[in-house]
């Protein structure tokens, strides 16, 4: 699923290639994706314009005041491309813009939600306006106050959109990693310096992920059917050595998700 820096990397390329591009055609392969009583094509002969992110999900404002919000979900995936390149399956919409370029989104388990709304209505998105604040944008104290109203275990509370928003199962690893707490530990066992921590983890991790994630996307928006994690540091690392301390990472797979963590350096303390 992507997740922030996957985000903001996608946020930055549109947000240089968008604008002032309007719309020559719409293609909407997978219509039921469009959950908008307004459709895709009445964005022709409109020209797109700055591209947000809240969450995990990507807003570009329209000329007239619209706003083109996407969800992507868990595989929802872009491509930057010009017109005559041969497409990828999967497909699902594709935006031709002026001046030769393509806008295509393909959707491998076809979950992802396309909406076309007044801008001043965003809130009318269902689960948008139930987000928390942005992971990358609540403080410290706003951050300890939220986490009080949860008592059960830390990972799933990361990833709960109402709490805050954008972190995901690969980045709740890594934060969770990067603050030495075990994925399966209990909020309500948590002292305040832990909670602290984990409010810094959470800046750490992202410092030093968007950029890495940046310069992938530096070079042209082309993503395959998997999202950019070869960085992650015990992601997907199962029976690999822990980068702190050497031990082996462990790994749990529940619902489709997988789970890793280092008991060395994130102990379980119930």
């Amino acid at each position: 699923m992507p997740e922030i820096p996957d985000l903001e990397a996608i946020r930055g390329f549109l947000g240089s290639a968008l604008p002032g591009r309007p719309v020559e055609a719409v293609e909407t392969r997978l219509p039921w994706l469009i959950r908008s009583e307004q459709k895709l094509e009445g964005l022709v002969g409109h020209a797109l314009g700055p591209v947000e992110r809240r969450g995990k999900f990507l807003i570009v404002t329209v000329d007239d005041g619209r706003a083109l919000v996407v969800n992507a979900m868990l595989t929802g995936r872009f491509q930057w491309s010009e017109a005559g390149v041969r497409r990828r399956p999967h497909y699902a919409v594709v935006l031709s813009l002026a001046g030769g370029h393509e806008l295509r989104y393909m959707d491998a388990r076809r979950m992802g939600r396309w909406y076309v709304v007044p801008g001043s209505e965003l809130d009318s998105i269902p689960q948008l306006a139930e987000l928390g604040p942005d992971a990358l944008a609540v403080g410290e104290g706003e951050f300890i106050e939220r986490l009080r109203r949860h008592r059960g275990q830390i990972k799933p509370t990361l990833t709960n959109q109402r709490f805050v928003a954008g972190i995901g199962n690969a980045y709740s690893d890594e934060i969770l990693w990067e603050a030495r707490l075990h994925p399966h530990r209990r909020r309500a066992t948590m002292d305040v310096e832990e909670q602290r921590r984990l409010h810094r983890a959470i800046g750490d991790v992202y410092r030093w992920a968007i950029p890495i994630v940046a310069r992938e996307v530096a070079e042209g928006l082309n993503q395959s059917t998997r999202e950019w994690r070869a960085h992650l540091r015990v992601h997907r690392r199962a029976g690999e050595p822990c980068p702190r301390c050497g031990h082996s990472v462990r790994g749990q797979s529940r619902g489709g998700s997988e789970t890793n963590y280092c008991l060395t350096c994130q102990p379980l303390a119930l």
